[in-house]
Parts: C-alpha cells; structure tokens; sequence
C-alpha cells in the first residue's frame, strides 16, 4: 500500500490499475451506416486517408469502419494505492478508432463502448471509475489442446487457434496504436471520460480467429482479412477523467515522463 505522501504526488494520468492478462486482439470489421448510428453526438469516423495514415496494417473495405476487440483472462488486477488483488477474472472489450470533439477541438480517440466481464465486483468497480461494464455470468472460457473459445449465449462466441510458435516482440500495429491514443468511453450517467492505458508484452504470437458478435442489430464476423495476436502482458490504466483535465491538466504533461511508482 502506498504512503499518504506516494499517493500525494501522484497525478491522474499515473498509472492507477495494474495487472496481467492472457488475451487475444482481433480485428473486425462494424458497417460504417451502423455504426454511425450507436455513436454518441460527439464522435465521429476519422477520414480513409487518416485511417490509412494512422492504422496502416488494416485494409480499408468499402461501407465497413475497422475495431478491434480483446478477448482477456485477467490476473493480479489491483489498483496501485491499496494493492489489494482481485481474484481473476474473464473481460471482453471492443475499440473502434473516432474523432472525438469537444468545443471545437478534435481528437483521434478509441471508443470503448462497453465490456463484458464475468465479475459483478469489477463491474461495479468500473461504474465507480465511470467505465461502462456490463455483468455476464454466462460467460464462458474453454480450453483443448489446439484451441480456446470465449462463449456468452446469444451474444457472442470467438474460438482461436494458434498459427505460430515463436513469439514475437510487439503486437501488430493496428493493435499498438488503437493503445497508444487516448480511450474514450461514455459513462453510465451519459459522461463523456478519457484514460490512458498502456501495454508492455511478454509474449506474442500469430493465431487464427472465427467469431460471431450480435450488437446493436448487427451481426459481426470474421472475414479473410481478419487477423489476430496471442499476447501476455503486464497493463495499466489511468484514473477516467473529463475532457479538460486529460488534455489540458494543470500540472505540465512532461511531469509524466518516467515511471512515478512501480507496479507489482
């Protein structure tokens, strides 16, 4: 646990969750006209041209907006001031690159609409952070010697497979970048807030992946462009903050460089 004087020095944009999680990050693909539909007022698709720039590993599809989605069994979750652990848990998120406005300014963001935990503490947890979660009991991991599956009925399924035995360094960049803008996601009293979150792997490796995702009316599945990375990795996640604090805090942003406090 922190001192008072620790926690007295840290800043919002510290690091404030710390775990481990074993995940897979898919691509996909959500019909543009459908998604415009469910995104709030203040979003909106970035241009081809700055998707190409941005994201150059995704192909661009005509009428289709590209996300990605993680599909994560987490382990040593804990907030960094009391370092108290939860017991592991099974999360799934969904990113989708946007342009996020706020008073005549406009930033590339990735939305996070929702996730899905298995874990009724950490979603009541991420309520109090302002994240939108949503309690799946049902849902479901299963492992074979070739596969691993993620299951929650009538919503969702994901099977994957791996394709390569030698891990790799980085994650494919398409997954690297939607981590390095800022998150943002709409709470459940309708609050538009922003983190940071950040991913150090461990391990990387190719796989192959076939799901199946009702949302919104829509029914979203993999494709032949599809593809997917295995990885293990260390995670933190800053505090949620409101528009002017994340972009303009009042302390100078190179305070940040550097890590303040280490992470168990």
């Amino acid at each position: 646990m922190l001192t008072y004087k620790e926690i007295k020095k840290l800043k919002l944009h510290d690091p404030f969750i710390a775990g481990k999680n074993n995940s897979y990050f898919v691509s996909g693909y959500f019909p543009t006209e459908e998604l415009k539909k469910i995104l709030p007022k203040t979003m909106t698709i970035p241009s081809d041209d700055m998707m190409a720039q941005e994201y150059p590993t995704i192909k661009k599809l005509n009428g289709m907006h590209p996300f990605m989605s993680i599909f994560s069994r987490c382990y040593h979750v804990h907030d960094v001031i009391t370092q108290l652990e939860l017991r592991p848990y099974l999360e799934l998120l969904f990113y989708f690159p946007v342009i996020y406005s706020h008073k005549g300014q406009e930033h590339l963001c990735s939305y996070l609409p929702l996730l899905y935990l298995d874990f009724l503490i950490g979603v009541l947890g991420g309520m109090f952070l302002g994240l939108r979660k949503e309690f799946h009991p049902r849902l479901k991991y299963a492992e074979t010697d070739t596969s691993n599956s993620f299951v929650i009925p009538d919503i969702l399924s994901a099977s994957f497979h791996k394709t390569s035995t030698e891990s790799k360094q980085e994650l494919d960049p398409f997954f690297a970048q939607i981590f390095k803008k800022p998150t943002v996601t709409v709470s459940y009293f309708k609050r538009a807030v922003l983190y940071t979150a950040s991913v150090h792997p461990t391990k990387v490796l190719d796989v192959s992946a076939v799901y199946e995702w009702n949302y919104k009316g829509a029914v979203i599945k993999n494709n032949e462009h599809s593809f997917a990375n295995y990885c293990e990795y260390n995670f933190t996640t800053s505090w949620a903050m409101r528009y002017k604090k994340y972009f303009h805090p009042k302390y100078p942003m190179s305070d940040l460089e550097g890590a303040r406090i280490e992470i168990q």
